[in-house]
């Protein structure tokens, strides 16, 4: 990561709960090469807003002291990682330092979730925990530990138990802990799934996130149910592929969401109230150009260079050139500064909030619960994003729709990278000998689109 102080890794574990008694060392002894490591005592508090928003959503932050990465930790769930069944997958982020108001990094991750909700110490968990690293050829590729656990809400004992958990230290360590889950499940391990601090936070931290992972309606269902399904199964997606982008430092994945919800909007427009779709699309858009121009002025630029090759003097080409260079310079900057500005907005938080609270309870016309079949009012321009919305409902009508649909590659636009070239030509910045060189350029386009088009020359 680039935020100084901070790391992060791949975190692969399968977690059990065990009788209190249930004695870990004699199991692992008789059926790896192994070597035990001294018991740490670890304290950890777990931090989130009152709600439990960050627990609902799968998201533990916590300050932990008393273990080998002393410091604050975040912890996010990896969706659809193909590792193992049953493994939990999370990109775990550590930041050094002492107790106190959590990383400012880490809030800014999680600022989409958090909204205006502030964060607050909600459990300490107190952990004797006794490692063991299972090695082949000679390279640890799993620790597995067992924790005796205690869980505190305030000054009040609200749990207490016996976990095993077992973690990959690299890739080869798969094979090696399916195999331990096998002998833990046969000596009468319980697969477990939940923090340790879950306890601590009460019944809320098993509800429903903000926008609930519903179950899968009827075919036969109501308009109004299927739709809230599809928005909820899409938003969904958004939200976490939103805190992703933290991670990757890239908005690419977030604006191919953003784009997929706004066709969806448009496939369900009949069943939603039309103001209400257009402000959010709106928003949408807004976002989407925000988040792309960094990207966009990219592309602009390698077009702009590609279309040097139709200027043969090279002085006018190497004037071309320095023009371009130094427009797309200041321009990178600004739409960089802008993409940035935009996330940090006012609007930004309040997008995601208004977004979240559309798919929960959608604005829907009173044709959402006329019992009709869904596909009566979906316009044929529309189908094939309908068919991927409702593919898990109507998996053989989505996939026939998908197969009769045809994606056609756009052409190639001349007439935007002549705009370009003209936009760099008058800009104040441009000398002569670069304005002259680039209408050149210009020049040269409009004569290729002309015979694309079949237009005939004088």
């Amino acid at each position: 990561m680039s935020d100084t102080g901070t790391r992060t890794h791949l975190e692969v574990e399968f977690k059990f709960r065990v009788p209190e008694d249930f004695s870990l060392e004699p199991l692992v002894k008789a059926n790896f090469d192994c070597e035990s490591a001294p018991i740490r005592n670890m304290s950890a508090t777990y931090f989130d807003t009152t709600a439990a928003t960050l627990m609902r959503w799968g998201i533990t932050m916590r300050h932990r002291t008393g273990g080998s990465d002393d410091g604050w930790h975040l912890k996010i769930p990896v969706f659809d990682s193909g590792i193992s069944a049953g493994a939990s997958v999370r990109s775990e982020l550590h930041v050094d330092g002492t107790a106190g108001d959590p990383p400012a990094q880490f809030i800014a991750m999680i600022g989409a979730l958090l909204r205006d909700s502030e964060v607050v110490p909600l459990a300490r968990v107190i952990t004797a925990r006794t490692p063991f690293f299972i090695s082949v050829s000679n390279e640890r590729v799993v620790e597995v530990v067992s924790d005796h656990v205690q869980v505190y809400r305030g000054e009040n004992l609200v749990d207490s138990f016996h976990e095993v958990e077992v973690e990959l230290l690299s890739d080869s360590g798969l094979r090696v802990a399916k195999k331990l889950r096998n002998l833990l499940e046969a000596a009468g391990a319980t697969p477990s799934s939940v923090s340790k601090a879950s306890a601590g936070f009460g019944a809320i931290a098993s509800a429903q996130p903000d926008v609930p992972k519903l179950p899968r309606p009827k075919k036969s269902a109501l308009p109004y149910d299927l739709v809230r399904w599809a928005l909820t199964q899409q938003v969904r997606a958004v939200i976490r592929t939103e805190v992703q982008s933290h991670l990757d430092h890239s908005p690419e994945f977030l604006i191919r969401e953003l784009n997929f919800t706004s066709q969806a909007l448009s496939a369900v427009n009949r069943y939603l109230d039309p103001s209400e779709v257009a402000t959010l699309r709106e928003e949408i858009n807004w976002l989407v150009t925000e988040l792309s121009s960094p990207e966009q002025v990219h592309l602009d630029h390698a077009r702009a260079i590609a279309s040097l090759d139709t200027i043969y003097d090279p002085l006018d080409r190497h004037e071309a050139l320095v023009a371009i260079e130094a427009y797309f310079d200041r321009r990178g900057i600004s739409a960089q500064s802008s993409a940035i500005a935009a996330q940090r907005s006012d609007r930004y938080f309040y997008f995601f909030s208004d977004l979240m609270d559309f798919a929960t309870v959608p604005p829907v016309t009173d044709l959402a619960y006329t019992p009709r079949k869904i596909w009566k009012n979906i316009d044929s321009v529309d189908l094939p994003t309908a068919a991927k919305i409702f593919h898990r409902v109507f998996p053989k009508k989505s996939h026939k729709i998908l197969a009769n649909s045809s994606a056609l590659n756009p052409p190639d636009n001349q007439s935007e990278i002549r705009e370009t070239i003209r936009r760099i030509a008058m800009d104040p910045h441009t000398t002569a000998a670069g304005a002259y060189a680039l209408g050149t350029a210009v020049g040269h386009l409009s004569t290729r689109e002309s015979i694309a088009n079949g237009e005939s020359r004088e």
